[in-house]
């Protein structure tokens, strides 16, 4: 008879203990909830985190139209309730191994192709590139659309890298004389010429990559940066249509550094999607170096 009892009072504290636990786990202090980890889907968790703290994407999402809309928006609703899972968003986006660790900025890509085009739209910029010659015949030009922009680490060889300056450089012109002359149609010679681009379409998300691997030829194997990345509150750019701020509101660390800039909208904080259980809000300083 006692025997029966202490094992009815070990049950009772067994059932208490692991209802303490969920409660954690529904009930973090911060009032935010978490993702579930599939396996090694830290990565898709950090960009759906990222995506639920964007206001822009969830009035444009449309079930109607697509499922991932809808699992998405689906998603959204039950983050507001509780810690969720993440299996209906990986079997639409077609992620078949969820113990296989994938970039962060690969997901958000695969999320965007499969999302609706006025839900996708936010994250969309166009770029015009454009060469002319010396006498400003124009010799190329062309527009292409993008979601993210890739910054390399190793176009400087200064100890911290600035994204800031980094971004800049995208619309820097670059000149092509003696053997690297190009051919003008209009001058029938090749002749000196610059090359440039600018962003003539900007979107209301502006995602950057920072690759901190790289490949080195000499060796025929991927090395990675170990520099600190200067991460701005704010970046400018002057175009035709006017001059565009970005304002910082989240990075993620995986196996690039994914920075995420909204125009001309405030947020004083990042959100850090974890794998497991709560997730976390952190206050922004001016600048973030990134080991």
């Amino acid at each position: 008879m006692a025997s029966s009892r202490k094992r009815s009072q070990d049950e009772v504290k067994e059932a208490e203990r692991k209802k303490q636990k969920k409660d954690a786990v529904r009930q973090p202090q911060g009032g935010h909830y978490g993702l579930y980890n599939q396996g090694a889907t830290c990565y898709l968790n950090s960009v759906l985190q990222v995506l639920f703290m964007t206001p822009e994407i969830h009035d444009r999402l449309n079930p109607k139209s697509q499922i991932t809309d809808e699992e998405l928006r689906n998603l959204f609703e039950e983050l507001k309730k509780a810690t969720c899972g993440t299996k209906k968003i990986t079997d639409v986006i077609a992620i078949k191994n969820v113990r296989q660790q994938r970039d962060a900025a690969e997901c958000l890509e695969m999320i965007l192709q499969k999302l609706s085009p006025q839900a996708s739209e936010a994250f969309e910029g166009q770029l015009t590139y454009t060469t002319k010659c010396s006498k400003h015949h124009s010799i190329i030009e062309e527009t292409n659309p993008f979601w993210i922009l890739p910054l390399s680490l190793k176009d400087t060889d200064e100890s911290t890298y600035s994204v800031e300056r980094g971004f800049q450089m995208i619309f820097q012109l670059k000149s092509f004389s003696g053997d690297k002359m190009v051919y003008c149609n209009e001058c029938e010679e090749k002749t000196e010429a610059t090359t440039g681009c600018e962003m003539v379409k900007y979107p209301q998300i502006l995602t950057l990559l920072l690759k901190r691997f790289d490949f080195d030829y000499s060796t025929m194997s991927y090395f990675k940066s170990h520099r600190s990345v200067d991460v701005p509150r704010t970046l400018q750019r002057k175009a035709r249509g006017g001059n565009f701020k970005f304002l910082l509101f989240a990075f993620k660390i995986f196996i690039y550094i994914t920075v995420f800039f909204t125009v001309e909208q405030q947020v004083q904080t990042v959100w850090d999607g974890e794998s497991h259980g709560q997730s976390s809000r952190r206050t922004l300083h001016s600048h973030h170096p990134v080991p």
